[in-house]
C-alpha cells in the first residue's frame, strides 16, 4: 500500500474518532442536563459553548492532520463516526449513568432535603409575620402622611 494512501486511511480514522469524541461530549452534557435542572437560558449559552467547541475539535483535525484542507470525505467520516456512537451506545450511556448520578445524588443530599423543606417554612412563618407588621405600619404612615 502506497504512503499517500495509508496516510489517508488514517486521517479517515482520525476523523470517525473525532466524530464519537463530538458526539460522546455531547452526551456529557446531556447527562449533565439530565442531573442538573436548566432553563432556557443555560441550555442555549451550553449549546452555544459545545457547538463552538466542536468548530474548534474539527478545525484542528483539519488544521493538523490534512493542512487546513477541507475534504468532503473527513467531514463524511465525522458525522460517520457520530452516527455510528448514536446508534450503538449513545443512549444507553446517558440514560444508565444520568440514572446512576441520580439515584446517587438522591441519597446524598436527603438529609438536606428535610433541612431545606424546614428553612423554607420558618422563612415562609417569618414573611407572614412581617407582612402583617409592614401592612399595619404603612396603614399608620398613610393615615398620618393624608391627615
Amino acid at each position: 500500500m502506497s504512503p499517500g494512501i495509508l496516510k489517508e486511511l488514517q486521517f479517515f480514522g482520525l476523523a470517525v474518532l473525532r466524530g464519537v469524541l463530538i458526539l460522546s461530549l455531547y452526551d456529557l452534557l446531556r447527562i449533565f442536563r439530565r442531573v442538573v435542572p436548566h432553563g432556557v437560558l443555560a441550555v442555549a449559552l451550553e449549546d452555544v459553548l459545545y457547538w463552538t467547541g466542536t468548530a474548534l475539535l474539527i478545525f484542528q483535525l483539519l488544521y493538523r492532520e490534512n493542512d487546513g484542507a477541507v475534504r468532503g470525505y473527513a467531514l463524511f467520516a465525522v458525522a460517520a463516526g457520530m452516527l455510528f456512537y448514536h446508534q450503538t451506545i449513545s443512549n444507553w450511556m446517558v440514560r444508565h449513568i444520568a440514572g446512576i448520578l441520580n439515584l446517587c445524588l438522591g441519597i446524598l443530599l436527603k438529609p438536606f432535603r428535610f433541612l431545606w423543606k424546614k428553612m423554607v417554612q420558618v422563612l415562609r412563618m417569618a414573611g407572614r409575620f412581617y407582612k402583617k407588621k409592614l401592612k399595619k405600619k404603612l396603614k399608620e404612615f398613610i393615615i398620618i402622611l393624608f391627615s
